[in-house]
């Protein structure tokens, strides 16, 4: 798993959560005008298993992580509840909508896993679900398809809720500060340009006052 968490890594994860972002803004129904009111928590819970599938888990997971595999993500999360821990078998709704999330999900891992086998194991990209596929146990047996895309249900949901609550935190903290969004704004053109060039792993160094600004929130709020 550590695959995916290397600086080389996360240098090239900077530009398609950018992407992501931009697109989820520009699309989404969540912002049909310059102003308006939205559901904070709900916007950034969607756009993080977007930025997490484009950067951690490769395009075509990203490409079938649609409104629809957002609701099975919200299904299978809640499953888990302190019942469900003591009686994770008990014939609950929610317990069947978690099973039935949860097979759909690994059906989804599973066919992409499919079709790259049957093209002959040919990378045309970097990401978790090559990494796994040519990954061994330590008795040389080969990591079975089932349980790399079990595993990469888990890498969806492992991060997912921490990163949501804390951009939630801040977008609901600089909402009610629009003088510190202003000094926000900027210093990203003063460092990094006027026009705002797109952003990498380096520029994120140089802005001091959005690394304060996370960290205050995480001081504040944390997950």
């Amino acid at each position: 798993m550590k695959f995916g968490l290397t600086s080389q890594a996360l240098r090239s994860y900077v530009p398609l959560i950018a992407d992501e972002v931009l697109q989820y803004i520009q699309k989404s129904r969540v912002f049909p005008a310059a102003k308006g009111a939205f559901d904070v928590v709900k916007a950034m819970a969607e756009i993080t298993i977007f930025t997490a599938s484009r950067s951690l888990q490769g395009k075509e997971v990203r490409e079938k992580v649609d409104s629809t595999f957002a609701q099975l993500f919200h299904d299978l999360d809640m499953g888990f509840a302190p019942i469900n821990f003591l009686l994770p078998w008990a014939p609950l709704p929610h317990n069947r909508k978690r099973d039935r999330a949860q097979r759909k999900m690994a059906e989804t891992y599973m066919e992409i896993i499919r079709k790259r086998r049957e093209a002959g194991n040919k990378k045309d990209s970097e990401d978790m679900v090559w990494n796994l596929m040519s990954c061994q146990y330590k008795n040389g047996t080969p990591v079975p398809d089932i349980e790399i895309a079990h595993m990469m249900i888990a890498l969806l949901m492992a991060g997912q809720h921490s990163s949501s609550s804390t951009i939630s935190w801040i977008v609901l903290r600089l909402a009610s500060r629009p003088d510190i969004t202003e000094e926000l704004l900027e210093e990203q053109k003063r460092v990094l340009g006027e026009d705002l060039p797109p952003l990498t792993y380096d520029d994120l160094q140089k802005l001091r006052l959005h690394q304060q600004v996370i960290r205050e929130t995480l001081r504040l709020h944390a997950p």
